[in-house]
């Protein structure tokens, strides 16, 4: 990228990175931001991504999460781990469970997996539905209830849309009735697949519904001991944003980052490929994090930089527009975030013509 005129020396660190270790999956779910399915056609060898996980330390990367695609088809997801591990970095999974089993479990407690997410979005019809599978539904419940007896940490991943909004209440009941103690929500991205999955998308009204169940029922489901936590796309400003510390703005390209199978580095995995800010096949992770043209849109914002949605909130010295994937890919612009409490309340308060 092009450094802007509000480009500076930077001195974070990417302590917390999302690596898709393959765009393989075996499914093709309606909601995919990534519109998985094929691997990528030059994803890293297994030497090149063992290279990549000796750059980490100097880079001081403290938790490395595997995501896909389906990471667990990458056959060398164990010893990537290792590596890792070796070098006291957290390492964490998301899958979609499938291959998900006793053995799978045992290798993962064997080589250093320290938690694992895995994706529910609905109950047995809608979540079959979303992801195209019949039974599926049934045989991730069995996966769940093997973690949980093997004693590996779980959280259960729901990413929150239209069709399953009105079944959140029973659904956490289904889930507490397993023994999940971990329930992140988070709002659909109009990414990918999900660009033409209108019936999936959420009204403004929508996203309120949603802010009222997680502050009518999180106190119940921590009660019966489950944490239920929302993603950074969730809020902010109202009685209805749970978040605890509050938001400080989006941390993509601040204290976190992705990383593509094939090397691109990126402000998080949700943002498309069109955002990559270099490859690691051309320079190393260093060079590309600290240089000033990399992750412009959150390493120099001034209010100058706002959209419209965000122009003008008395919020946005802490806030910095909100969400930066959900915000470019619902306006194509950053600092835009149509999904804010806060914002939604405004404009619905604000006559129109004003």
């Amino acid at each position: 990228m092009i450094p802007s005129e509000n480009a500076t020396t930077f001195d974070g660190f990417p302590f917390i990175l999302g690596w898709e270790l393959t765009l393989a999956c075996n499914l093709r779910c309606g909601h995919c931001g990534s519109t998985a399915g094929l691997a990528r056609k030059k994803e890293f060898t297994t030497g090149e991504a063992l290279a990549l996980c000796d750059q980490f330390p100097r880079m001081l990367v403290q938790e490395v999460d595997f995501t896909g695609g389906e990471p667990l088809l990458r056959d060398d997801w164990p010893l990537l781990t290792k590596r890792l591990h070796d070098y006291g970095i957290t390492v964490k999974m998301v899958t979609n469970g499938i291959l998900l089993n006793k053995q799978t479990i045992n290798l993962m407690q064997e080589v250093g997996i320290s938690a694992v997410g895995i994706s529910i979005d609905g109950l047995e019809a809608t979540h079959d539905y979303i992801r195209g599978r019949t039974k599926l539904f049934s045989g991730l419940m069995t996966s769940i209830q093997e973690a949980i007896n093997a004693g590996m940490p779980l959280t259960v991943i729901t990413s929150v849309n239209h069709l399953n909004l009105h079944e959140l209440p029973e659904l956490m009941n289904k889930l507490l009735s397993l023994g999940v103690r971990n329930w992140r929500l988070q709002p659909i991205f109009p990414l990918g697949r999900a660009c033409h999955g209108g019936e999936l998308f959420l009204t403004e009204q929508d996203f309120l519904d949603f802010g009222k169940f997680v502050t009518e029922w999180k106190t119940r489901a921590k009660e019966e001991g489950m944490e239920m936590r929302t993603g950074d796309a969730y809020g902010y400003f109202t009685e209805l944003d749970d978040a605890n510390p509050p938001w400080k703005g989006c941390p993509a390209g601040l204290f976190s980052c992705g990383i593509t199978s094939d090397g691109g580095i990126k402000g998080c995995l949700s943002m498309p490929d069109e955002l990559i800010e270099g490859y690691l096949r051309e320079r190393d992770f260093w060079d590309i994090w600290f240089d000033p043209g990399s992750f412009t849109y959150n390493r120099g914002v001034s209010s100058q930089g706002l959209g419209e949605l965000c122009a003008g909130c008395e919020k946005y010295a802490q806030c910095q527009g909100g969400c930066s994937a959900m915000s470019y890919s619902n306006t194509g612009q950053f600092h835009n975030d149509p999904y804010c409490f806060y914002g939604i309340r405004m404009r619905s308060s604000t006559p129109q013509g004003t």
